[in-house]
């Protein structure tokens, strides 16, 4: 009996010698750190554009930000950094993308979205308060519209966890179907060659896609955060 592997095992870390993969390469991942800190006066070329990426960054994440979100700065970079660090690294052969478990985003959404709109509350609880019921709404439609926006508030975490989750597993499984289709179609050149093009072109994509959804995610909590300051 031939045994087929499953389309979503590539989800699955793989092991070395009873080791999951995914704690090497959460290791390499946190490597990087050793560089980051100055051991001297001068800068080396890689500190130097560490610091580049830093200021690259937060002038990214909050170009429309406010006085008041200032003090979040740091933990909002330290996020985008490290979901961008596992999405790209996810790329890698032999990787984990541990992004495209629900697991992870939601443990890193549902504490950011539930921390900011509890400083919300309590910095001005009345303000929150009228938020569920928009300026305007007549009389008889106040006790629907604050259900909607009640339900509203609690699906923010809900999307905020399930769009990083899904654009990462969507875009890799289309790279496991094209490969598969080129190795397998290798006998002939004429169908596996455009497959292979494309999917060198859809890799180039997914590079795109690990960047822009570490930077959704964190502009996201990012705009959670304005709305509660």
């Amino acid at each position: 009996m031939v045994l087929t592997p499953s389309i979503f095992g590539q989800f699955f870390p793989d092991t070395f010698l009873l080791i999951p993969m995914n704690a090497f390469s959460m290791v390499f991942a946190l490597s990087w750190l050793i560089f980051i800190f100055p051991t001297n006066w001068a800068l080396s070329r890689f500190q130097a554009i560490w610091l580049g990426f830093q200021e690259a960054v937060l002038e990214m994440l909050f170009q429309n930000t406010s006085q008041n979100t200032a003090p979040w700065a740091g933990l909002i970079t330290s996020v985008f950094i490290v979901i961008l660090s596992i999405n790209v690294l996810g790329l890698f052969p032999y990787a984990f993308t541990s992004t495209s478990h629900i697991s992870l985003t939601y443990s890193l959404g549902f504490p950011l979205w539930m921390s900011v709109n509890i400083l919300g509350f309590y910095l001005a609880f009345n303000s929150r308060l009228s938020h569920l019921v928009p300026q305007g709404t007549p009389s008889a439609l106040i006790p629907i519209m604050v259900w909607i926006e009640t339900i509203s508030l609690f699906a923010q975490p809900i999307a905020l966890g399930l769009r990083l989750a899904a654009n990462l597993t969507a875009g890799h499984l289309l790279i496991f179907l094209l490969s598969t289709a080129t190795w397998l179609l290798a006998s002939n050149p004429f169908i596996s060659l455009p497959i292979f093009v494309i999917l060198a072109l859809l890799f180039v994509l997914e590079i795109g896609v690990a960047c822009i959804q570490a930077y959704v995610f964190t502009a996201l909590v990012h705009f959670y955060l304005q709305q509660n300051i």
